[in-house]
């Protein structure tokens, strides 16, 4: 893992080329696999460098090369479990080419001068209601690369930390919880940590009712047991599961990749459930929310089908008691002069019949909902029911948490919402040396 950096030094560097944005207001992370500059497959990573037309040259931008396997899962350097050998050092089709969307440019102009040592060239443009391009280069030595780096992982205080200037993510090591939030404020500050802790608890039924219990976050060891730290994206692998007693033991295995970027962070968690479940945890559901802690106090929530925002002031209210807490959504957002973070859950298509998502919504200091750090609930998230029922087999669902430095309104949500409603459509031709 490498050592935090000030994120002071890539915003000093970015700035210099901020007027070349082709594509405004995107924050995502762009994703090329190899099949689609397919010229390059075979090409050793290491003599790859990414560019972007200024206008008058070829600037290297922050990229990375992410090994996969054939499967499609992650080639992890670093860790307990890291598997470099799986890896070959070359540009495979599953690869990943990695880099952010503000670091695009305009179109080179045809003859257009390349690098020195530059050997083979492709343009490659991502295209949604614009079109940017960047510049894939095979070089006979070493190529130029970008200094700045994005985000950082690190170990501190016994939690595993991802940091970029942006937010500072943290969850105990050995857990399967984030207990740490900083989030930039719209004044460009670091704020301070936002979240008591992340609440994923499934309400377990069994037996017609008669047996009840409560399995959570604290009841799913989680180990961090791989990881890649690029430039552009951090990826953790973690490994765990929550085993359930019920007359007979049975255990849902599990583990995510969680993938963090400069502006937003996903963790695409996979499970197994057992041919057993579905009888035995018929009419159980699940409530996933984050915890806020009282620094949260001020700033409002707001959903699709709940656009009036509502203040966190840890008061109950008729405005909170009359949330519509029936009609199916798939994201919330927390918006003001604090923290500004939209959250959204993508399920498995073949699922959506099956699955039934709904606003949850707490806010009152004087509720307890143990284990907590801190006692009160500021606490917004969505209810799952019917999780618990859906055929045996493996599944994956995907929670998105996306931070905004401005603050988020229903005027401005959809910056966030394009990143999965509008994703970008990759082109690439290669070019001929003049």
């Amino acid at each position: 893992m490498k050592v935090f950096k000030s994120a002071v030094v890539a915003l000093v560097l970015l700035s210099s080329a901020s007027g070349l944005a082709q594509l405004p207001g995107r924050k995502d992370g762009v994703v090329v696999r190899g099949s689609q500059v397919r010229d390059f497959c075979g090409e050793k990573i290491s003599q790859l460098g990414l560019m972007r037309w200024t206008g008058k040259d070829f600037q290297p931008i922050p990229f990375q090369v992410d090994e996969k396997t054939p499967e499609g899962n992650f080639i992890y350097l670093y860790g307990k479990k890291k598997n470099p050998e799986l890896g070959n050092g070359k540009l495979d089709p599953q690869d990943e080419l990695v880099f952010m969307a503000w670091d695009t440019g305009p179109a080179a102009p045809e003859g257009a001068k390349w690098p020195e040592d530059a050997l083979k060239a492709a343009q490659v443009d991502a295209a949604d209601r614009g079109k940017a391009s960047v510049y894939l280069f095979s070089f006979k030595t070493a190529p130029p690369k970008s200094p700045v780096d994005y985000v950082q992982s690190v170990v501190e205080e016994g939690r595993d930390y991802v940091k970029t200037d942006k937010y500072i993510f943290g969850e105990p090591v050995g857990k399967g919880f984030f207990d740490r939030f900083q989030m930039v404020t719209p004044e460009g500050k670091m704020g301070p940590n936002f979240v008591d802790r992340i609440k994923g608890r499934g309400h377990i039924s069994s037996m017609a009712g008669l047996i009840k219990l409560v399995k959570g976050e604290g009841d799913t060891p989680a180990d961090m047991v791989a990881w890649i730290d690029g430039p552009v994206r951090v990826v953790h692998r973690m490994e765990g599961g929550v085993e359930i007693a019920l007359g007979i033991k049975f255990k849902l295995a599990g583990g995510s990749d969680n993938v963090f970027y400069r502006h937003y962070l996903y963790t695409p968690i996979f499970f197994s459930l057992p041919a057993a479940a579905g009888v035995l945890l018929k009419g159980s559901y699940m409530l996933y929310t984050i915890d806020f802690n009282n620094n949260i106090k001020g700033d409002y929530y707001f959903d699709p089908v709940n656009p009036t925002p509502v203040i966190f002031d840890g008061k109950p209210g008729d405005q909170k008691k009359n949330l519509d807490t029936t009609s199916q959504h798939n994201w919330y957002a927390v918006g003001g002069d604090q923290a500004n973070i939209a959250v959204r859950m993508v399920i498995p298509e073949t699922l959506k019949q099956q699955v039934k998502l709904t606003t949850f919504f707490a806010d009152d200091d004087n509720e307890a909902d143990p284990p907590e750090s801190e006692t009160g609930r500021h606490q917004p998230g969505l209810k799952i029911a019917g999780w618990f029922e859906v055929p045996p087999g493996k599944y994956t669902y995907i929670l998105y948490y996306m931070v905004s430095d401005q603050k988020l309104t229903a005027d401005n949500i959809s910056t966030w919402l394009d990143i999965l409603d509008h994703p970008f459509k990759i082109n690439s031709k290669n070019l001929n040396k003049n």
